[in-house]
């Protein structure tokens, strides 16, 4: 029985395929790219490579019953997997728009201070003048010392006032509102970092699972912002006067 080695090159690859052909003969060529390929094998009705090969790359289907099993399999996945993967959705627009407010107040606070001029961040629904009542509609920070019109720290963009950053509106289905700080009027702080109104209060995150999930930020008077807590252990943080966190 005479034993026939075709060995056939790539790159950086060599594949040896031992051909048992009893009595007959094959052929074996490389193309031009250094790339081997067996080119025929001639014998009174012995089968070719190509059929052997496709023979062994057959493959058989899948049985009605594995299929109903993937699908079984894939139902369940569904069932118990949907809910918590709404509650990581929820739970993570939540924290993204609590981080995105707390960022805000700290970034307007140390910009007074570096700048040592009057900084106001204000609620706004079109991203060019402060306008609303809503902070989830996104918001402007802008160095607030009259330049160019108006007065300073008035709580207005006005004038040649520098706009130094616009807030993007809120994850879908989460709102941000403010306690003690009248409603669409700007937080100010002064350049020594202090609250332009010597007032704290507190600035409310919430979504559709209500108080008992609510984030909620303290500004104080020195303008520091602390996480609201659930200083009594209820399951709802307070805000600065000690009183649960309320959602519209």
């Amino acid at each position: 029985m005479n034993k026939l080695w075709c060995t056939y090159w790539s790159r950086n690859l060599a594949i040896s395929d031992l051909i048992r052909v009893p009595g007959h003969s094959a052929r074996c060529t490389a193309d031009s790219r250094s790339v081997g390929r067996v080119v025929g094998l001639s014998h009174h009705g012995a089968p070719s490579l190509a059929r052997r090969a496709y023979a062994r790359g057959s493959h058989r289907g899948f049985s009605l019953i594995e299929l109903m099993m993937v699908v079984t399999l894939a139902g369940l996945i569904l069932v118990f997997g949907a809910p918590s993967f709404q509650a990581s959705l929820e739970r993570n627009r939540l924290q993204s728009g609590a981080s995105t407010v707390a960022s805000a107040l700290s970034f307007a606070r140390s910009e007074a201070v570096i700048r040592g001029a009057p900084v106001s961040i204000c609620p706004t629904v079109d991203t060019t003048a402060c306008s609303g009542s809503n902070w989830e509609t996104g918001w402007l920070i802008f160095v607030d010392d009259g330049d160019g019109g108006g007065a300073p720290a008035d709580g207005t963009q006005n004038g040649s006032e520098r706009l130094l950053r616009i807030g993007e509106a809120s994850p879908p289905g989460v709102t941000v509102r403010t306690v003690n700080f009248a409603a669409g009027t700007s937080i100010t702080f002064e350049d020594d970092g202090r609250i332009l109104q010597d007032i704290q209060g507190t600035i409310t995150v919430c979504d559709a699972r209500g108080a008992n999930e609510a984030r909620g930020f303290v500004v104080q008077i020195s303008g520091q912002t602390r996480r609201a807590v659930d200083g009594d252990a209820d399951g709802v943080r307070e805000d600065h006067t000690d009183t649960a966190l309320a959602c519209p």
